[in-house]
């Protein structure tokens, strides 16, 4: 069970994809799902770029997971929103809400919940053909 303290953290990530133009459906390409999933990462290093409206991609360090998300979440993955997170720790955890905020406005355009997040393998790049010199 999670404790709560009193004061309220709050977090805005723009994922990379809300920068970048989207739906950037090429980022998961070069992973691949292991099936293996985990119920909380850690904010304090997370990067978070929306994949489409139901799945995100998440870089903790050097690690990368997927998050199904539970539901859709409308115009997550859109150019002028940004993601907002209340959060009473340092983890991000399955099941909390995420917010999708427009960028200049600030103006609360919808909102979803978090799945587990699924870790990712990093596939290999394809080895080279043989020289026929």
């Amino acid at each position: 069970m999670k404790k709560s303290i009193g004061i309220v953290g709050c977090v805005w990530l723009a994922g990379g994809a809300a920068l970048a133009g989207s739906p950037n459906s090429a980022a998961l390409e070069k992973f691949e799902r292991t099936g293996e999933t985990v119920s909380c990462v850690s904010l304090r290093s997370a990067d978070i770029t929306p994949v489409d409206e139901s799945t995100l991609l998440v870089r903790v360090g050097s690690a990368y997971y997927v998050n199904d998300l539970r539901d859709k979440c409308g115009r997550i993955d859109d150019n002028f929103t940004r993601i907002d997170l209340r959060t009473f720790s340092n983890q991000l955890c399955s099941g909390e809400i995420v917010k999708v905020v427009h960028q200049s406005t600030g103006a609360f355009l919808g909102a979803c919940s978090l799945g587990a997040f699924e870790k990712l393998r990093k596939i290999a790049p394809d080895a080279a053909p043989p020289d026929d010199r």
